[in-house]
């Protein structure tokens, strides 16, 4: 294979593995908070699986908020999927290639613990999405279930980063 060839395919690989979907397997609910930057202001906790449509169709909102605050503000995605019975390394693999062809690039958590210890840590009541909102200290700061709208969540993102802590 001539060298030019190989340099470009070093290339693409090095650009796939980049764009990789960064999924940790979490069984500890309190292992959550510990995936943050210390460094953060807020923290973004989103809750969603792949087979709830309106988790995929927000997806592209939670990719820009991911995109508009860089470190300022920490994003978090909890994945359900493996609530639904079946093979977990076949579930993972879908959500990577999910998350893959979404372009996320935020961290998300691929929750195999109790759904009781998640929904009592988080104060969900089981329907997703939903989208909680902390500052660097861990204080729940805002809470929305169901579906995101783009402008509306930067705002408030925005008016949240504005006071002081």
């Amino acid at each position: 294979m001539p060298r030019s060839v190989r340099f470009a395919v070093l290339c693409l690989s090095v650009a796939a593995a980049a764009r990789a979907a960064d999924l940790r397997e979490v069984k500890d609910p309190a292992a959550i908070a510990r995936i943050f930057p210390a460094s953060a202001r807020l923290r973004v906790v989103n809750v969603w699986a792949t087979w709830c449509l309106p988790c995929v169709e927000e997806m592209p909102v939670l990719r820009s908020i991911d995109q508009t605050f860089g470190d300022e503000v920490a994003m978090l995605g909890i994945t359900l999927d493996d609530m639904i019975p079946g093979d977990r390394a076949e579930t993972k693999k879908r959500v990577v290639a999910f998350l893959d062809a979404k372009q996320v690039a935020f961290p998300n958590a691929y929750y195999t613990g109790s759904s009781d210890a998640l929904a009592d840590t988080l104060r969900i009541d089981g329907a997703i999405p939903i989208t909680i909102i902390y500052d660097g200290k861990g204080k729940e700061l805002w809470r929305l279930q169901g579906t995101l709208e783009r402008d509306q969540a930067i705002q408030k993102i925005r008016n949240l980063l504005r006071r002081k802590s």
